[in-house]
């Protein structure tokens, strides 16, 4: 198991991964960049300011993902039309797993509880996972479960990240997230005995995800023997 942690530009950091070296990518790229909260403001079109951002990313993922390699992408009921037809483009778009969170934020129509999860593959992946599995995975946010210890805005739950990474990798794959934030994906891989390769755009959450891999990492390995 290894693992290798970037501080800096995905797209700049991700050159330096080899070719069809990654099993699987977990990732959570920011939400509806242009828009308030509540989607009042700003033009959706506006999102297309991004598009050649999303379009080079695909295209590194694609790249560094062996054939039978799986993506597993976050995002929200705005963004999810914007990155659709980027992400068709250099994959094959599986389904859209709903996370309800069983906890209810804030909101003027409807209070949201859940959001979205973009399944795609290479076209030569397998499914992996058993055919009895459901496209609504039912896990508490953060917000409910750990809210003191919350060390990110968008931090998610680190047993929605083990989920994607046991249905779709197996020991010893390696595990990509470009946006990793507070390092919650890091800490499924290592707790699961994948490798895993973060990057991360600001320097304090860069910080922060290092100090948590290095724990889970602490905490994996074998007792010594007295």
């Amino acid at each position: 198991m290894s693992v290798e942690l970037f501080n800096g530009d995905c797209l700049e950091k991700m050159k330096k991964i080899p070719d069809k070296s990654v099993s699987l990518v977990v990732t959570d790229p920011p939400y509806c960049i242009g828009t308030t909260s509540n989607g009042s403001k700003a033009d959706f079109s506006d999102n297309n300011l991004i598009k050649p951002f999303f379009d080079l990313l695909f295209a590194e993922c694609k790249r560094v993902l062996k054939d039978d390699g799986s993506l597993y992408i976050n995002t929200d009921w705005r963004t999810y039309p914007f990155l659709y037809p980027i992400l068709q483009k250099h994959f094959a778009v599986r389904n859209c797993i709903v996370w309800d969170y069983e906890w209810l934020k804030a909101g003027t129509f409807y209070r949201f509880q859940h959001e979205f999860i973009m399944f795609a593959t290479m076209p030569d992946c397998k499914r992996t996972f058993g055919g009895g599995e459901r496209d609504i995975w039912r896990i508490r946010c953060i917000n409910y479960t750990d809210k003191k210890n919350k060390l990110h805005q968008a931090q998610k739950p680190v047993e929605l990240c083990e989920k994607a990474i046991l249905n779709s990798s197996k020991e010893g794959d390696t595990i990509l997230d470009s946006f990793m934030g507070s390092g919650t994906t890091g800490v499924a891989a290592v707790k699961n005995g994948r490798s895993f390769i973060g990057i991360e755009l600001q320097e304090k959450y860069f910080e922060i995800a290092k100090k948590r891999i290095d724990q889970a990492i602490k905490e994996c390995e074998p007792c010594p023997k007295s």
